[in-house]
C-alpha cells in the first residue's frame, strides 16, 4: 500500500508568504471599516459612477452578477473539473483544480465575517440596479470566485501553449467582474482589489497544501503495463 501512495511533507516556500498577504488583507479590512471619512471618498466614488448609468452596460453588469453569483459559480467549478476529468483523464487533476478555486472562494466569506464592512449605501445612488438585503462588503465575493477561477485554471494548465492567452483573457474577465459591483453600486473599490489580492494569496495557499496530499495509485492516469518508459507507440 506505501508504494501506490506518494506524498510530500514539505510546505512549498510561498505558502507562507501567501498566507501573511490573507492576514494583511484581513487587517486592511478592518482599517478601512473604522476609517469613516475614507469610506466617504469610496461612496462619492460610487456616486459619479453610478451617473454613468447607460442601458447597454446596465445589461452587462447584471449579466455578470448573474453569472458570477454562488448558484452559477458552483455550476461552474463542477463543470470545470468534469472537463478536466474528461480531457485529462486524471482525477486528481480535476480534483485539484476544485479544490483551490472552491476553498479560497469560500475562505471569502471567512473574512467578510471576520472584517465586518458594511455594505454602500445602495438606496441613495441615483440608479439602483441591485438592491442587496444588508450583507457584508470586504471582500467582493464575485471578484474573488472570478480570480479564483481564473487562477485555479492557470495552475492546472502550466505547461501549456496556450497558458499565456487564458492568462489575458482572464485577466480582462476578472477585470471586467470587478468594475462591475462598483459600477452595481454593491461594493467600494478597495472591496473589490483587495479580493483580487486576496484570491492570488489563498489560491496559492491552497495549492500549497495540495501538493502535500498523498497521491493514491488511482488518482493519476498510468501507462499501459507493456508501455516501455520513453518509448513513442506508433497508433
Amino acid at each position: 500500500m506505501a508504494s501506490e501512495i506518494r506524498s510530500s511533507n514539505r510546505l512549498p516556500s510561498s505558502a507562507i508568504p501567501a498566507a501573511v498577504v490573507v492576514v494583511l488583507v484581513i487587517a486592511t479590512g478592518s482599517a478601512l471599516k473604522s476609517a469613516t471619512g475614507w469610506t466617504s471618498v469610496e461612496m462619492g466614488v460610487l456616486r459619479r459612477v453610478n451617473l454613468a448609468h447607460t442601458p447597454a452596460l446596465d445589461e452587462f453588469a447584471l449579466t455578470i452578477d448573474w453569472l458570477f453569483g454562488p448558484p452559477v459559480a458552483v455550476m461552474l467549478v463542477l463543470l470545470g473539473g468534469v472537463t478536466l476529468l474528461l480531457v485529462t483523464r486524471q482525477p486528481r487533476t480535476a480534483i485539484r483544480f476544485m479544490a483551490i478555486v472552491m476553498v479560497p472562494w469560500l475562505g471569502t466569506e471567512v473574512v467578510k465575517l471576520l472584517v465586518q464592512r458594511p455594505r454602500p449605501d445602495i438606496p441613495s445612488l441615483a440608479h439602483v440596479l441591485v438592491l442587496e438585503p444588508g450583507g457584508l462588503s470586504f471582500p467582493s465575493g464575485h471578484t474573488s470566485f472570478a480570480a479564483c477561477l481564473l487562477l485555479g485554471l492557470l495552475v492546472v494548465a502550466r505547461g501549456r501553449r496556450w497558458r499565456p492567452v487564458l492568462a489575458g483573457a482572464g485577466t480582462v474577465v476578472v477585470l471586467s467582474v470587478a468594475c462591475s459591483r462598483v459600477y452595481l453600486g454593491v461594493h467600494y473599490p478597495t472591496d473589490v482589489a483587495a479580493s483580487i489580492v486576496y484570491a492570488t494569496a489563498g489560491v496559492t495557499v491552497a495549492n500549497a497544501l495540495w501538493s502535500m496530499l498523498p497521491v493514491p495509485h488511482w488518482s493519476e492516469r498510468r501507462p499501459a503495463a507493456d508501455a516501455v518508459p520513453g518509448e513513442v507507440r506508433s497508433p
